[in-house]
């Protein structure tokens, strides 16, 4: 105990003596007859006690390691967040301690600690009656201290509490969890001997590399909101760096989005026509989509407007436009005009050439000029891919040229995460380097347990969730895979004596094609094949079909109720629990189905099929049996796609005045209905 707490026992209570000091290195209190007994020495007997049973512990725990209960879980939603801790066995000061549960209101915005908050009180004969000497209660003869007061008792009761709670003197707190803004750092499930932890953690990595997958931990994707990814991580177990984590519950992962964003300059394309509600809409599409936003969009314009020649002067004045990129027509008084030979466009202007077979245009008379500039439009909407231009402003004597469009854009870089899993439990993202195409996924670094790689193309669809955990196994696997080699050399010999009497003996001689029947080897792989070779003989096939059964209805064959035991005498009734001294039964959810299998089948030889019913019957005498297991290989990813299926919740078990809150599946709240 804390020496703070003995100050303020004594301040309260001058009548009490302890000066046990360990460094003085007491090991035995050696009570001499004749000598009166001191109630310190009775005092200094229980602290050196605890001393000694508390250097032992301390050797095998540490003050808040959680020897049994305590499970955590953090929730979130509109009305804030709260961590729910479940009722737990702690070790704390040389004595594992019952703490209650209890749950806490949280801030995610920062971080919070999460311990145990020891509460001393010394309580007397004024606080607890029992205290007062029993002695000769209930005999004919009553001793002289009967009800008189003795020892008093140092109460010690603990409680779950965030460490920026209330404390007072007589309180100390010791920490069990860290939360980091919502997200739990998992603790080792102690006990833990440090040296031994230690000599297996060392071991672990020297043989298996300590980082594996033992169960579980797989990365699923749930939705975007608000610039917000969030991810769910399966609950499991594994090793990182020698030592164990655990998660008994799934875990929430929401990080920031954060695209990369490339700019895309100058790139040129046309614009497509599309008629909307009866008016004609002009659609630009990027070559690099997805598409962020258009920071400039340039489109050529056809005009035809009217220029003055200037009086002394080859160089007249300016178009109305600017940006011309051509002149197409010079036109005075039906005389057409030749670029190159009556003039020559310099700049935003046209200069007039002195050797010009044509006579220029009286100075102060105007000409038709049709040129075409470039104008940088207005964007309406967009689309992932495309855009559309604004045309409100452009003139009704103006044609847009839609053959090309010269555009400025930001796009969404594809990118590739990795989630790893640090020593602590925490979940990161390290983000890969993005690239216009094809990046790169990023490397694990050392004492991270990769988890897996997540694909990010940000066109509004889900990314594809690629794991990349190292997957612990066991002893049968391994010598399953020693198995499988094993009869990999022995098909590769079987192989190599087919390919040589194949090479000697082949099937095609002198044109004439010759089938034995014994396999689908010699069909046509490019066409599908409607017949079933069974035994050497080419047969039709048999296609099953097999019905689902009704998951809702039992479904039995016929039958008839046999009494097999009777008891036609009854006897009398009682009560067995007439004050209800219990617990009320929790309520019983059901699901229906609760597990959810299939198993998608692919055909395109009818033989395999076929061979399980016509096998030992029919025109077929021969009876071959023959039963091979193997183990091919193992391949576990996240399915992209999960077919529908309707499940149906059934609770049982409420009271007569109970009634039903609300019924949460995976975060999604349900509607119930009455039966």
């Amino acid at each position: 105990m804390q020496p703070h707490i003995y100050d303020q026992i004594r301040a309260e209570h001058p009548d009490y003596y302890q000066k046990f000091d360990a460094n003085k290195q007491y090991e035995q209190i050696l009570f001499r007859a004749g000598k009166g007994l001191q109630s310190r020495e009775l005092n200094d007997v229980q602290q050196q006690l605890n001393h000694q049973v508390k250097g032992v512990a301390d050797a095998l725990l540490k003050d808040g390691n959680i020897v049994s209960g305590g499970g955590v879980k953090v929730e979130q939603d509109n009305n804030g967040a709260r961590a729910k801790l479940a009722a737990a066995s702690v070790y704390i000061r040389g004595a594992v301690r019952p703490i209650p549960e209890k749950t806490l209101e949280l801030d995610i915005s920062k971080d919070a600690v999460i311990g145990v908050l020891l509460e001393s009180t010394v309580i007397t004969e004024e606080h607890d009656v029992d205290l007062r000497d029993p002695a000769g209660e209930g005999s004919p003869t009553v001793h002289h201290n009967f009800n008189e007061a003795g020892a008093a008792r140092l109460q010690v009761t603990g409680r779950w509490s965030l460490l920026e709670g209330a404390h007072t003197v007589s309180t100390e707190f010791y920490p069990v969890y860290q939360i980091n803004q919502g997200v739990l750092e998992i603790k080792e499930a102690p006990p833990q001997v440090d040296s031994i932890s230690s000599a297996l953690a060392r071991y672990d990595r020297e043989s298996n590399g300590g980082n594996y997958v033992v169960e579980g931990l797989g990365l699923h994707y749930i939705k975007t909101d608000n610039g917000q990814q969030h991810f769910s991580l399966q609950s499991g177990k594994a090793h990182i760096a020698g030592f164990e984590l655990s998660y008994a519950m799934a875990l929430p992962v929401t990080l920031p989005a954060n695209p990369d964003v490339q700019v895309i300059g100058a790139e040129k394309t046309s614009l497509v026509p599309v008629v909307v509600e009866g008016r004609e809409e002009l659609w630009a599409k990027v070559d690099f989509p997805p598409l962020k936003q258009v920071n400039r969009a340039s489109i050529d314009i056809r005009t035809t407007s009217s220029l003055t020649r200037e009086a002394g002067q080859l160089r007249d004045k300016s178009f109305h436009n600017t940006g011309v990129t051509h002149i197409e027509k010079v036109e005075y008084n039906e005389i057409e005009y030749i670029e190159g030979q009556d003039f020559k466009q310099e700049d935003n202007h046209i200069v007039w050439l002195l050797d010009g077979p044509k006579e220029r245009p009286p100075a102060g008379s105007s000409y038709q000029v049709t040129y075409v500039y470039s104008r940088v439009v207005n964007t309406k909407e967009q689309t992932l891919n495309s855009f559309r231009i604004d045309t409100s402003d452009i003139g009704a004597d103006e044609t847009i040229l839609t053959e090309e469009i010269e555009m400025d854009y930001q796009r969404f870089n594809p990118r590739i995460d990795l989630f790893v899993m640090t020593k602590q439990g925490v979940v990161e993202r390290i983000k890969g380097a993005s690239s216009l195409e094809y990046p790169q996924p990023p490397a694990a670094p050392e004492q991270h347990l990769p988890l897996a790689y997540v694909y990010q193309v940000w066109d509004g669809t889900a990314p594809r969730i690629e794991s990349v955990a190292i997957q612990a196994l066991s002893m049968l696997d391994l010598q399953n895979m020693q198995h499988q080699i094993r009869d990999l050399y022995q098909l590769l010999a079987i192989e190599r004596l087919r390919n040589d009497a194949n090479s000697q003996e082949s099937a095609s001689k002198y044109g004439v094609f010759v089938d034995p029947f014994l396999d689908d080897d010699l069909r046509d792989q490019g066409l599908e094949q409607n017949a079933a070779i069974i035994d050497g003989e080419l047969t039709l096939p048999i296609t099953p079909k097999v019905e689902a059964l009704d998951a809702q209805q039992t479904q039995l064959l016929p039958y008839e109720l046999e009494d097999v035991l009777t008891q036609p005498k009854r006897t009398g009734s009682m009560k067995v629990n007439p004050y209800q001294a219990f617990e009320p039964v929790p309520a019983q959810v059901t699901l229906t189905p609760n597990v959810d299998h299939w198993t998608v089948t692919r055909q395109r030889w009818s033989s395999p099929i076929t061979r399980r019913f016509i096998r030992g019957g029919g025109l077929v005498r021969r009876i071959v049996t023959r039963v091979d297991t193997q183990r091919v290989g193992v391949q576990t990813q996240q399915a992209e796609f999960l077919r529908q299926r309707t499940v149906h919740f059934t609770i049982t078990g409420f009271g007569k005045y109970e009634e039903l809150d609300r019924v949460l599946f995976d975060g999604i709240e349900l509607t119930p209905e009455e039966a």
